[in-house]
Formats: C-alpha cells, structure tokens, sequence
C-alpha cells in the first residue's frame, strides 16, 4: 500500500460549483497539486507565488545588527519580496505574451530578465 503522506494522484472536478470565476481557478490551481507531473509542479510554483506575493518584511523578526530604519513594525509591514519573472525568448512566440502583458499590467512582478530570441524565432513569427 502507498505510504499515507503521498497524495493521490486525481485531476480536478470540474462539476464541482464555485460561487465565483476566482474561487474557480484558485480551485483549478489547488488541485494542479494532484493531477500528474507537470501539473503537480505548476501547483507547486503556483503555492510559491502566492507565498511570495504575501510576504512582508514584517514576517522576519528584527534582530540585533539589522538596519535601524527598519526596526518600526509599521515599515517592515510595507516592505514587500521583489519578484524576477524571468523567461526564454520563445514564451513570447509560442503564446505566453498575454501572460506576460497581464503579469506586468497588474505590477504582479517587478524585474523582467529574458533572453534575446534566436534566428529561429524570428523566422517564426513571420509565419
């Protein structure tokens, strides 16, 4: 028998009714946990983001030797993690751009790092 910390391997329930289109995605990216591979890894980096988005530097206790600037509960409650959002040129040609446009958009990350696209792809999307 599998040992009882495994989680079951199931995709998710679609029949099930949500209240809102966010309680149903939220639904949809908490079951990605469960549903195979690669989407078990999605679901990981999705509990990442959200973990991310969420922090404040007012999680950290201030200790002896940190800035002074920063002992005021109240500004180590306004200090947020800086998100990198990096990517290959490709995720542009293949249809990730509106993903991109909307994460930036939205101010969901603050630095972008990318590669510059190869011959290939601009042979692409002359196509």
């Amino acid at each position: 028998s599998m040992p009882d910390d495994v989680p079951i391997c199931k995709g998710h329930d679609f029949n099930t009714a949500c209240t809102s289109d966010k309680d149903n995605i939220d639904s949809i990216m908490d079951s990605m946990l469960t549903t195979g591979f690669q989407a078990t890894n999605l679901g990981k980096a999705v509990e990442e983001i959200k973990r991310m988005r969420k922090w404040r530097l007012s999680d950290t206790p201030w200790k002896e030797g940190d800035d002074e600037a920063l002992r005021d509960p109240a500004v180590r409650s306004k200090i947020r993690a800086r998100i990198f959002f990096a990517y290959t040129s490709n995720q542009i040609s293949c249809g990730q751009r509106e993903v991109i446009k909307f994460l930036v958009q939205h101010k969901m990350v603050d630095v972008i790092v990318t590669t510059a696209g190869g011959i290939e792809e601009d042979i692409i999307k002359c196509f």
